[in-house]
């Protein structure tokens, strides 16, 4: 699977965490897209660093996917789907540490 399919896959990812994170403020009106892409920016920008370095790596060495494998459970060698659960965990692990 080519690098930047596992790129968009990682950005979709982040894309479908916030789209779901955001609904519980668009249900009550109380949505401003602004403070949403402020409150965001960093976040997202972390995660689709950690996503581009992750897939220069598997580039570099595919053998590392067998580590994030047995560490973090996610083949992200071969599968679309693992890419994007991984744009999607990114961002949930950033959410948790900083509550």
């Amino acid at each position: 699977m080519g690098n930047i399919l596992m790129i968009v896959m990682g950005g979709l990812g982040i894309l479908i965490y916030n789209l779901f994170k955001a609904k519980e403020y668009i249900a009550t009106n109380s949505f401003k897209p602004d403070i949403f892409m402020k409150e965001n920016f960093a976040i997202w920008l972390w995660a689709f660093c950690v996503i581009v370095v992750a897939s220069l790596i598997l580039y570099i060495e595919p053998k590392a996917n067998d580590v994030i494998k047995s560490l973090f459970g996610l083949d992200l060698a071969n599968t679309k789907t693992g890419w994007l659960l991984f744009g999607i965990g990114l961002c949930g692990l950033f959410r948790n540490i900083k509550k």
